[in-house]
Order: C-alpha cells, then structure tokens, then sequence
C-alpha cells in the first residue's frame, strides 16, 4: 500500500483501511472514521491490494468501534492493531471501574462522617499501595465496603485476612493451601 505521500507500507493480506491507519499511528486509527483508496470513497471492511493508494479520513476526537476486533467483519486483519483495539476498550473499562469504586468509597466516608480522610493512609492500612488500588478492588467488588467501615470506627474485622486484597494474599505459584482455583477470577469466595 502506499501513503498519499508515497510511502511503501506492508500490511499483511487481507488487510483493510484501519490497518493502515493503526500502522501509521494509534490515535490516527482511533479516530478513522473513513478511507479513500485511488482517490474514491471506500467502505472500512474493504480489502486493500498491492499498489494502492491509501488516505483516512479521521475526526479530530473519538474512539474506536465495538465492532473493530471482530474478525468476522473484517475491519482489521493485523494482530497488532486488533490489540491498539482492545488496550484502548481495556482502559476505558479501567477508568470506568477506577470511578465506580471512587464514587463507592466517597458515598461510604460520608455516610460515616468521614470526609476528611487521608485516602492514600487509608489504602496503605488495608493492604494497597496507593488509593487507586483501593478504588478498582471496591469497583471489582473484590473488597468489602464493610471492612472499610469498621477500619474507620477502629473495630477488629475477624475476617480481615480474607479481605486482604489478592496481591497481597496471593499463595505461591507452586502450590495451594487447599483451596479450589479458578483461573481468571480474582477473590472468589468457594
């Protein structure tokens, strides 16, 4: 394929006009909204040949479509813009996530009456590393509220070893203290 300034690109075949625009770069595929192939309007699923001329059409902001990474629509045939894809549909769903236990944990302080928390100690003292830890862990509903709760009035939480986030109470790989693992699913209760 060529560029509208002449550059060679080699895509593998199959490829489509998103493939082009993720190889030249990530936020130019993002917000690929159509493309010209020779100079005419060309749907995204269309499949490029040798010798083409290539120019995408972009928005000045947005994001990628849910559809993209199906293989079966053929949007994209490379692995690597698939996979720009799918970081970019993995981080929003972290931001969503980060929010959502941000907005649990502001509604539990205040409830409580406590406001004026120092949120990075409170992190530190139920096992986190920084706050952000904290906030994914309650937006997972890997981490009890509860515990929070009766960290903030002082009480003894008789099962705080087993709210102690995964990565801190993570068994070795080699083996298990007698337990059921369940691959992919962090802190499930068996």
């Amino acid at each position: 394929m060529l560029s509208p300034q002449a550059k060679v690109v080699a895509l593998p075949r199959g490829a489509a006009p998103l493939d082009f625009a993720y190889y030249l770069h990530t936020d130019l595929g993002h917000r690929c909204r159509g493309a010209r192939v020779d100079g005419a309007m060309v749907p995204l699923d269309t499949q490029l040949k040798n010798g083409q001329t290539v120019e995408i059409v972009a928005v000045k902001q947005g994001g990628p479509s849910r559809d993209w990474p199906n293989p079966e629509l053929g949007y994209l045939a490379s692995h690597r813009a698939r996979t720009k894809v799918r970081a970019w549909f993995n981080a929003l769903q972290m931001q969503e996530t980060l929010a959502q236990g941000r907005t649990l944990l502001d509604k539990t302080l205040q409830r409580e009456g406590k406001t004026a928390v120092n949120l990075d100690e409170l992190a530190h003292k139920l096992g986190f590393k920084t706050q952000d830890e904290l906030y994914v862990a309650l937006g997972k509903d890997e981490f009890s509220l509860r515990t929070v709760e009766n960290l903030l009035h002082g009480k003894a939480d008789p099962d705080y070893e087993d709210q102690i986030p995964s990565a801190v109470n993570r068994p070795s790989k080699s083996g298990h203290a007698g337990g059921v693992l369940v691959v992919g699913v962090d802190a499930l209760m068996t």
